[in-house]
């Protein structure tokens, strides 16, 4: 298998927000009446992590971390 080539588009735009609002609903349910905690890895995940929060309904915390 080859890399991708820079700038190919792998998954569109419309594609990776559908996956993230499922994402964030199946989060719901299977953390119904509890506060998740989602971690991220800084220097790359903040963007994602901030769409997958607005995604969940609810109370949640949120937390990175770093790794060199």
């Amino acid at each position: 298998m080859t890399a991708p080539r820079p700038g190919r588009v792998l998954i569109s735009e419309p594609e990776l927000r559908a996956r993230i609002a499922e994402l964030g609903a199946q989060i719901a349910r299977d953390y119904a009446g509890e506060t998740p905690v989602l971690v991220g890895v800084l220097q790359g995940a903040f963007l994602f992590l901030a769409d997958l929060v607005r995604a969940i309904p609810g109370d949640l915390t949120t937390d990175f971390i770093g790794v060199a």
